[in-house]
């Protein structure tokens, strides 16, 4: 007696499913993504084998460029908000809410107390291509030091870091370390670059 033979079946595979959760996860990447700040200056930072690294969460980070200029990172939106409430506040600078919503937005800044209003009141094109002199850190009049006090009284439990050029003028980081002392502030981090562990002979 013959044999029957079934009739096969192709498999199907619905793929729908699968495209769904292919563009959620790609929506989810796109909005939880960070966009990299660009810095207003070159930083070329000396390197060390220290593997240990800083969480940029209550962190404010000081730069020094390699012409001398210092500026003040404040990775923490909602934090950078709150500095130039009480900023504008303590020192009797008169911001719109415009501008304070400017400041909000900048990551990285470096200039002085009067040049900060004509920064702010510029569009984002243009402020991208303001120039900046730098935050005043001299004795005779040490802006940086109405940033770090404003930044503590918003916040006591931040960090400090430090991040400099290798080519910046040594005097420009004992202005700093200066300006830190003299807020008691005298634990802080370096920022350096990874190089290779030496191994061990």
């Amino acid at each position: 007696m013959a044999k029957v033979k079934t009739k096969r079946h192709s498999i199907s595979l619905d793929m729908t499913a699968m495209c769904d959760m292919a563009f959620l996860l790609l929506t989810f990447f796109i909005l939880t993504a960070k966009m990299k700040v660009p810095e207003p200056a070159q930083f070329d930072v000396p390197s060390s084998i220290s593997t240990q690294q800083y969480e940029e969460k209550d962190l404010i980070r000081i730069s020094i460029s390699n012409d001398d200029r210092i500026f003040l990172t404040v990775p923490d939106q909602t934090l950078r908000r709150e500095m130039i409430d009480a900023y504008a506040n303590t020192f009797k600078v008169k911001l719109t809410e415009e501008q304070k919503m400017a400041f909000e937005l900048t990551e990285t800044f470096g200039m002085q107390k009067t040049d900060l209003i004509s920064y702010l009141a510029q569009p984002a094109e243009i402020r991208k291509k303001f120039p900046q002199s730098g935050i005043p850190a001299d004795s005779t009049d040490n802006q940086l030091e109405e940033w770090i006090a404003t930044a503590k009284a918003v916040n006591p439990d931040l960090t400090i870091a430090i991040k400099g050029d290798q080519d910046a003028n040594y005097s420009k980081f004992s202005e700093v370390i200066a300006t830190l002392k003299k807020r008691r502030i005298y634990a802080f981090s370096l920022v350096t670059t990874l190089e290779a562990k030496p191994s061990n002979l």
